[in-house]
């Protein structure tokens, strides 16, 4: 397998080189917005549609749900 690697110039590991330098950057937004609720106090009580406090997780899954279908369809 090395001598395959080798001979065709690639490496195992190149797809993860994305992921370890993205990682930390979003890790940090994910931080940053759910900490945003002690600076902007309007994030509590200000929602949008059925979402009246913008600082709880949802617990019916509706915005995991839709993300996955969008990155879904723009897959496909």
């Amino acid at each position: 397998m090395k001598e395959l690697f080798k001979k065709h110039g690639v490496t195992p590991f190149t797809p993860l080189k994305g992921a370890l330098i993205q990682g930390p950057i979003f890790i940090s937004f994910f931080f940053a917005i759910s900490n945003m609720v002690e600076k902007v106090p309007s994030f509590k009580g200000g929602g949008a549609y059925w979402f009246t406090d913008l600082t709880t997780p949802d617990a019916m899954y509706i915005f995991p749900v839709l993300t996955s279908l969008s990155f879904l369809a723009t897959v496909e």
